[in-house]
């Protein structure tokens, strides 16, 4: 028995030393490899994906205890994500075991077994791209944790996210497991399959270096991210403490030199509602009297310096207000320029699904109260005109948008725009691992996208990130001490002119993974019929 369940567990353990708070990335290129030894070893297929699925749950139960940080009632989130996000790895095994079956080397079955289960990871139930038409975009699944983020800090490999996304990355990392896993049980065409690997990864590094090398940026505004570090408990209660502090953050960048074009706040840290009447609408007195009060209150202290607003906002459509977590721009007179919405919202963090048919569930949410947001529906091009008179544009992403490769590229591709700006509170993870991971999966979305991203982040770790994937900014000196401390991140955004093929193809390799995957499945089906 040790010898199935054992490696399986070793390799959850080995994988998870790859990502924060270790961050041991080079071990992500063997950390499969004891659990790869499934794909041969004999024993019940009971066993075996019993195995398999214990290894996942090592895996996710060590690496999402974050997740239990946020409130006493979380732990039960905690618990469903070690218990169900393992399953994926029952069926990446069964994907290998199959196209082992057809002689395929593990360098080759490992990667498209894997790499299929992280697209649909990310995307499971209904967040498809194609299922956008039907109005279920927004509801996504747990984009966290695929193999290519381990490398987040080897730039020249990386690159390669502009040409497949991360799945491109997580396809070179599995691709040198099963090479490894190949020598390791002596399969046929062993040779021929390394060098095939080896082909992969030199030209993978080859194109990384050519990358970094021919930069093409053009410099663009200044643009100021606060960071005020204030507690969820804190900013629960919209109190003195996070009107104070974010005030003083606000001043001090507007006062900053150079002086800054645009202000970012954190998500939701602007403790004030902003009321609205969708086109064509008539509201209720009680509500046109409370929105009106809002734009007063807005009229009254217009700022000095263009600033986004991370914050909830109110519309009334079709008889009723519906609540929205959103990012607004705001003009140096205090208008409007342009709202967006959060369109892909956090499963029991801003939504609980089918949380009308089953209430029960809503004991893995931290609240005790119907905090339900409805989701945009449309992207948003801010326009932004600095002092010399010079536009730009930019799109928003709000917190954990940006862990989904959808959106960003969209930005790059359907609307493009000359930078990104990532708004998000953290603050519910208190100093954990969970900071520093969100930063290294937002430097994929900016290589994917070729566009730089500013990130204002409360409590966690604000900065700027060029189109390269690297941190040009960060509060502190280093990642670990910028994760709990307050302070302004001022730059110069750095503007890329260089296309992005991801944002073109989109998702071609786990839809060509996904296509093999098919194939071989019809390929037993036709055999088994045969006999």
């Amino acid at each position: 028995m040790s010898r199935v369940f054992v490696p399986a567990i070793l390799s959850g353990v080995l994988l998870w030393t790859a990502f924060f708070p270790l961050n041991l990335g080079p071990v992500a290129f063997f950390a499969l490899v004891p659990w790869l030894s499934l794909v041969r070893v004999e024993t019940s297929r009971r066993r075996r994906y019993l195995a398999a699925y214990l290894g996942g749950v090592t895996f996710f139960a060590f690496s999402t205890n974050w997740v239990r940080v946020a409130h006493p009632m979380m732990y039960m989130s905690w618990l469903g994500l070690s218990v169900v996000m393992p399953v994926t790895w029952v069926f990446a095994l069964d994907f290998i075991r199959r196209l082992d079956r057809f002689g395929v080397p593990l360098a080759f079955a490992v990667p498209v077994g894997w790499v299929s289960l992280e697209y649909a990871r990310m995307h499971f139930p209904t967040g498809f791209p194609f299922l956008e038409p039907l109005g279920l975009q927004h509801m996504i699944g747990f984009g966290w944790y695929f193999l290519g983020y381990t490398q987040h800090a080897f730039l020249p490999l990386i690159q390669i996210a502009d040409l497949g996304g991360v799945y491109a990355v997580s396809f070179v990392v599995a691709a040198m497991n099963g090479m490894l896993a190949d020598w390791v049980f002596r399969t046929s065409h062993r040779i021929l399959a390394t060098l095939g690997v080896l082909v992969l990864f030199a030209s993978s590094l080859g194109y990384g270096y050519v990358r970094l090398q021919h930069p093409e940026f053009t410099p663009g505004p200044r643009v100021a991210a606060i960071q005020g570090s204030v507690s969820q408990d804190e900013k629960i209660l919209k109190g003195g403490g996070l009107i104070k502090t974010y005030k003083a953050l606000y001043i001090q960048a507007g006062r900053s030199t150079p002086k800054p074009d645009l202000i970012v706040w954190p998500e939701t840290c602007f403790p004030d509602e902003w009321y609205e009447v969708a086109p064509g609408e008539t509201a209720s007195p009680e509500y046109a009297r409370s929105a009106q009060m809002a734009a007063e209150a807005f009229a009254k202290g217009p700022p000095e310096i263009p600033v986004i607003l991370g914050l909830n906002s109110i519309e009334w459509e079709g008889g009723r207000p519906w609540k929205y977590n959103s990012a607004l721009l705001l003009d140096t007179e205090g208008h409007k320029l342009g709202r967006y919405d959060k369109m892909h919202l956090v499963p029991f963090g801003e939504y609980v699904p089918l949380g009308q048919t089953f209430p029960f569930l809503s004991v893995f949410t931290p609240y005790k109260h119907d905090y339900a947001c409805r989701p945009g529906r449309t992207w948003t091009r801010f326009p932004l005109t600095v002092a010399d008179g010079k536009h730009y544009t930019f799109g928003c992403l709000i917190c954990y948008e940006d862990s989904d490769t959808y959106l960003a590229r969209q930005y790059a591709a359907r609307h493009p725009v000359d930078f990104l700006v990532n708004i998000s509170n953290d603050g519910w993870f208190d100093g954990t691992e969970e900071h520093e991971q969100h930063l290294a999966i937002c430097r994929f979305r900016a290589i994917e996208a070729r566009r730089s991203i500013v990130r204002a982040v409360n409590m966690g770790i604000s900065g700027l990130i060029d189109s390269d994937g690297r941190v040009l900014a960060i509060p502190g000196e280093t990642w670990a001490t910028s994760k709990k401390m307050q302070g302004v991140v001022s730059e110069v955004v750095p503007l890329d002119t260089r296309g992005s093929w991801y944002a073109v193809l989109g998702d071609a390799v786990p839809g060509v993974c996904w296509l093999v995957v098919v194939v071989s499945f019809v390929l037993a089906w036709r055999k088994k019929a045969a006999v």
